[in-house]
């Protein structure tokens, strides 16, 4: 699972695998959020239902950070999209308990967060442990792109599927661990220690909330292709912006004790900005929760089922003729330099 990333970084470009120039290279990227990926999940259960075809056999590459990544792992694992989205609806009410209603309780919660996080990882591991059980990154039927990052040493880390020759680890790590490591998000659930090297695997949210970027630059570096070809999907969660007053921008540590939300929301939109710069904004379809429903927190699951469901499928309404290219020719088999294709039936 681990490996020093910066001592193991290539010297030289790195050797491109050939593409057919008729061919276009079709990337699904999905966004961190917490408990707000049921907005994610319910819109890919629909494409799902609506297309008849798994996701996992339309797009060349799939990249997901945080909850997107847990949601890019189980389609690529060929867990139906409705299966992902009852992860969400049932084991999401145990990872997202109530938050307290009364002010007295709310405090608290407040003050504990400020020495440890506000949730129990425990419940997030047995779940996720008990959807991939013991299937690798590697039997993965589609490429997969996952951020996390490391720590007590910050080192960016990126775990892929074994699509090139270069990726030589990643592979053979369980996936519930790829998901867990993925969403570790800070202040909010604890970080995945690997005691083998002394590291920690926190959210990948922290420097690449939409993960469009990191799958479309893994893409032009491993094969021939031309960003003419790049056709990218980019499903976010929402993403309100974070304010301060004038003078609390003035201010110190206290009025920025959150400014990771100022990050991963200048991270994401600046990801979709550099993309359709890159591509053309006719190359990157994004479709994400605007307004009060981009506002909601990211363990407040009653308030994400109020609304995010109805909002996936209004959405799905309103971009189906959108999304319908994507679906439209199923992709060819992935690159496998470490592992073997899974037995068809």
């Amino acid at each position: 699972m681990f490996t020093d990333r910066r001592a193991n970084s290539l010297g030289t470009r790195r050797r491109k695998q050939p593409w057919p120039a008729d061919r276009p290279f079709k990337i699904l990227s999905l966004d961190g959020g917490g408990i707000r990926g049921a907005y994610t999940a319910e819109l890919m259960r629909l494409c799902e239902e609506h297309f008849g075809k798994p996701a996992a056999s339309v797009f060349d590459m799939i990249a997901g950070t945080s909850t997107g990544g847990i949601i890019a792992l189980g389609l690529g694992l060929g867990i139906s999209a409705a299966e992902i989205y009852e992860f969400y609806r049932d084991d999401g009410r145990k990872i997202f308990p109530p938050l307290p209603s009364r002010k007295l309780a709310f405090f608290w919660r407040w003050v504990r967060s400020v020495y440890s996080p506000c949730l129990k990882h425990e419940e997030l591991e047995s779940a996720l442990q008990r959807r991939f059980g013991e299937h690798l990154l590697g039997e993965s039927t589609c490429r997969l792109v996952v951020p996390a990052f490391m720590m007590p040493e910050t080192e960016i880390a990126v775990f892929k599927t074994d699509h090139h020759e270069d990726f030589l680890n990643d592979h053979a790590t369980p996936m519930w661990k790829v998901a867990r490591a993925t969403s570790a998000a800070p202040t909010y659930l604890r970080g995945l220690e690997h005691e083998e090297s002394g590291r920690i695997f926190l959210d990948g949210g922290v420097w690449a909330n939409n993960p469009a970027m990191v799958a479309l630059v893994d893409a032009l570096t491993d094969y021939e292709i031309s960003p003419d070809q790049v056709e990218i999907l980019s499903i976010g969660t929402g993403n309100a912006p974070f304010s301060l007053n004038r003078d609390d921008v003035m201010s110190g540590l206290f009025a920025w004790r959150e400014a990771i939300k100022a990050a991963m929301f200048l991270t994401t939109d600046n990801a979709t900005a550099q993309a359709k710069l890159l591509l053309g904004p006719e190359h990157c379809l994004r479709i994400e929760p605007t307004r009060d429903d981009a506002a909601i927190e990211m363990d407040d699951y009653d308030a994400a089922f109020a609304s995010l469901p109805k909002l996936a499928a209004m959405h799905f309404a309103s971009y189906q003729a959108d999304i319908a290219p994507f679906y439209e020719q199923v992709v060819a088999q992935r690159e496998r330099h470490r592992t073997k294709a899974p037995d068809r039936d």
